[in-house]
């Protein structure tokens, strides 16, 4: 394996519905980390428990990280892994409505002209669509799956199925979701990712060893360096203390940045909370202003209606759901069989 540390970007893992399982092999913990679902900060976290001093680094497709995909170990030791009841496996689920805007401000609409014109690019566009196109682009009937590079353009945007980009992909086609859900001792919200992603760790035996430990700042002046090779690992400030992977920051009530307030969108409500790891596109606080119409929500909610049904089970709950009580809810021969 190669040792942890500075790396450029390489070539990432192989591809396949676990593409996105990374390894903590210590631990024997095998997460599903979904795009736009906080994969960024767990790769981070990886590399951070594997002693990576440059762990705040742009994490993806290092080879560190590599050597922790499921889907690049042989099949063999991919089937003890599997089969193995030690191994724990564990995803977490964020809301399709705001995970598609997350998406959709990221990548189609960015405020980084690179990174419009690349999406533009790719998908054979000659300008930024709106949400309201870029959904009706997913409502459309995709003509081939999978893609050759004759029909990559257009017709790559078309279809919420297994041939999407990862980023908009529904998140129940990752890792095994939609055919192994009993396999997977915990699925937690995104909502309430501090408590959840704490007791995650504290259940593998990673929240002593390193959760507690771990410092990340959001100051883009203390992270120096190219963002590959030469960021070091963020100093404590005087006054400072260790907060926690995925820890809410602690501030005092007259900080006019602390953002606390109550957000309602369709028929759903959530609080907003500034944490430790806010959203770079801010899509929540954006929900209600591109979400203007009830139609484009529930052309939403039907394009996911798997992720739906998993999110509604588990959005209100504030402890991590496991595969098999899950799947006992959503499908009457999973519920027999629990019962024996």
């Amino acid at each position: 394996l190669p040792p942890p540390g500075c790396s450029l970007l390489q070539s990432g893992g192989g591809s396949g519905s676990y593409q996105h399982v990374i390894l903590f092999p210590k631990a024997k913990l095998a997460f599903c980390g979904i795009p736009k679902v906080g994969i960024t900060q767990w790769l981070q976290f990886l590399r951070f428990t594997i002693g990576a001093k440059d762990y705040q680094s742009f994490p993806h497709s290092k080879p560190d990280v590599d050597a922790m995909r499921f889907d690049t170990l042989q099949e063999h030791v991919q089937m003890k892994i599997l089969n193995d009841p030690e191994w724990k496996f564990a995803a977490f689920i964020r809301n399709p409505v705001e995970r598609l805007l997350s998406a959709y401000l990221d990548k189609v609409a960015s405020e980084k002209q690179a990174v419009r014109q690349h999406f533009q690019k790719n998908y054979g566009l000659n300008h930024t669509i709106s949400f309201r196109e870029f959904v009706n682009y997913l409502g459309d009937e995709r003509q081939s799956c999978p893609l050759s590079k004759k029909n990559y353009k257009i017709d790559g945007l078309r279809g919420v199925d297994w041939c999407a980009n990862p980023h908009w992909r529904p998140q129940t086609f990752f890792c095994g979701l939609s055919e192994f859900l009993p396999r997977f001792s915990f699925i937690g919200a995104l909502d309430h990712i501090e408590h959840q992603s704490r007791a995650l760790l504290q259940s593998v035996g990673l929240w002593e060893s390193h959760g507690k430990y771990y410092h990340w700042v959001d100051d883009k002046k203390e992270m120096k360096g190219s963002g590959f090779c030469e960021v070091q690992p963020p100093k404590l400030r005087d006054g400072q203390e260790l907060i926690g992977f995925q820890q809410r920051i602690r501030r005092d009530d007259s900080d006019s940045n602390t953002n606390n307030a109550t957000m309602n969108y369709g028929k759903i409500t959530t609080e907003v909370s500034d944490t430790i790891y806010g959203h770079s596109t801010n899509s929540r606080s954006k929900i209600d202003s591109y979400y203007n119409s009830p139609d484009l929500l529930e052309k939403v909610k039907l394009l996911y209606e798997g992720d739906y049904k998993l999110w509604n089970l588990i959005k209100d709950k504030d402890s991590l759901s496991s595969g098999v009580e899950l799947a006992s809810k959503l499908s009457s021969v999973c519920n027999s069989l629990a019962k024996n």
